[in-house]
């Protein structure tokens, strides 16, 4: 009786369907990246929403008032952030119990973080985070002294005006937005309605200190004297970059790292100086600022208004209409996107 041959794929035959596993990896491979990326975008709207809640939470709380940057101090702001006054309204309170807002936190160029602080400053808030960013939620950071302390960050940045206004200090003095030091803004000076008006928006954090950093201008700001204000501006509404980027004294990686402190660049405060996700990168000089919403999801950046709803802006969005919807009594002629 003939003995039957043992049964095995060929060589070819195995090579056939390898080829055809990945032909369907590289085909599957995008849907899964773009469903997931789908799902961390529907996270940022929520925390934005969850922001919104928030912060009309804390204006029924103090007669219609919205969160500042902070008070004068003895020399420089004690320029608690807003989110940091919105902790309560976030559930997080606990953590807000951790924050002694009568410690003068001094100027962040001179000196260090008071100990009494260093707690609050190094806890993570998931609500503050956005999936897509990609960056650690705890960054060392070096202060004056030398010393070196993590802080949370945060993707979310409120309203402090267009960038449009003049005011060259606007962490010092009264903008077109919605905060600054000793701001008392209330929901009923939005005069441009509070559904036309931004009172949130997303940006990128920074890497902190890490060594040997690469200039990328989507995630790092830099600094630069009283001249390159007008540079960077000048450029954001010709589309010019050579100017701006030969005038560049250095980068710093601190953007949005340090979600206690109210002030530029560490803190949750931005101007929409520039249109989303906008090619020139973000300068700070002092408390001056030229800035940009900035995101990893694809097309544009999501934002909350100050009606409490959230929507997402394209990248591609006019300049004016953009700049429109940072003023909270500009009276523009200008529809939400």
């Amino acid at each position: 009786m003939p003995r039957k041959p043992p049964s095995a794929f060929t060589l070819v035959e195995l090579l056939v369907v390898i080829a055809i596993i990945g032909i369907l990896v590289a085909l599957l491979l995008p849907a899964v990246q773009s469903a997931r990326e789908a799902a961390r975008r529907m996270s940022c709207t929520n925390n934005l929403k969850q922001l919104g809640i928030a912060l009309h939470n804390y204006a029924d709380t103090f007669h219609e008032s919205l969160p500042n940057t902070g008070f004068a101090g003895p020399v420089f702001p004690n320029d608690f952030s807003p989110l940091a006054r919105l902790l309560p309204y976030c559930e997080q309170a606990n953590l807000r119990d951790l924050i002694d807002f009568s410690i003068y936190m001094g100027h962040p160029g001179e000196t260090d973080l008071p100990v009494g602080l260093r707690a609050a400053a190094a806890t993570a808030v998931p609500m503050f985070l956005c999936p897509s960013d990609g960056e650690p939620p705890l960054h060392g950071m070096t202060l004056p002294s030398g010393a070196v302390i993590a802080v949370a960050g945060s993707n979310y940045a409120m309203n402090q005006g267009s960038g449009l206004d003049g005011g060259f200090n606007p962490g010092f003095s009264a903008t077109d937005g919605l905060c600054w030091v000793d701001a008392n803004v209330k929901l009923a000076a939005i005069t441009d309605g509070t559904s036309n008006t931004l009172a949130f928006t997303e940006s990128l954090r920074g890497p902190g200190n890490k060594p040997n950093l690469t200039p990328t201008p989507d995630v790092q700001v830099y600094r630069g004297e009283t001249s390159a204000y007008a540079t960077i501006a000048a450029a954001a509404d010709s589309g010019g970059l050579d100017a701006v980027l030969s005038s560049i004294t250095g980068w710093d990686g601190k953007r949005l790292l340090f979600w206690l402190r109210g002030c530029s660049p560490t803190g949750p405060v931005m101007n929409g100086r520039l249109t989303p996700n906008h090619q020139a990168p973000d300068f700070v000089y002092r408390s001056a600022k030229v800035t940009a919403a900035r995101s990893r999801h694809p097309g544009g950046v999501n934002a909350c208004f100050c009606d409490g709803s959230v929507a997402f802006i394209s990248e591609t969005i006019e300049r004016s209409t953009w700049h429109a919807l940072w003023t909270r009594a500009g009276r523009e002629v200008a529809s939400r996107p």
